[in-house]
């Protein structure tokens, strides 16, 4: 199954209008009961999206792979990170939120799973989290990059 739906995106540039278009559908991967049900209420009622849930480690390459963001935590979450992909923590701590250069260090010294030093399972609102996905999509290719880049860089030093 092909996941891939683009959307195009029109703004104008003085008197040109640039088309900009991007990936939309998400994968999600949650471990937490509690976590996925409030992101999966918030992913329903939000028509733009086409989202695929993982449901097993197999998946997970193929999964972060087609997606243009990825809500998850844990392997899921670090896979997103390396194959350069909007990732947005949400597990058993809760939300920890979009990774981004100032985060990724913490988010990683975590495992990504969720609010740093945190209690588990805990609320989080589905207000925050949508703000989340848009600014996920908001990231550019080359914060991406430096993630992924600070990652690598951050393995070879284990």
């Amino acid at each position: 199954m092909n996941s891939h739906h683009t959307v195009a995106i029109g703004t104008w540039e003085g008197d040109k209008q640039q088309s900009i278009e991007y990936n939309s559908s998400i994968a999600v991967g949650i471990d937490c009961p509690r976590a996925k049900l409030r992101v999966s209420i918030l992913l329903d009622t939000i028509q733009e999206y086409q989202v695929r849930y993982i449901f097993s480690d197999e998946e997970i390459s193929e999964a972060v792979n087609e997606a243009g963001l990825i809500i998850g935590a844990r392997g899921i979450a670090y896979e997103g990170v390396l194959q350069r992909k909007p990732v947005i923590v949400v597990g058993e701590y809760g939300f920890g939120g979009l990774v981004t250069p100032d985060t990724l260090h913490e988010q990683y010294n975590n495992y990504f799973r969720g609010k740093i030093n945190r209690i588990k399972a805990e609320y989080f609102s589905l207000e925050r989290l949508e703000e989340e996905i848009r600014r996920g999509f908001a990231l550019t290719f080359q914060e991406l990059q430096m993630m992924s880049n600070q990652t690598i860089r951050f393995l070879h030093n284990i």
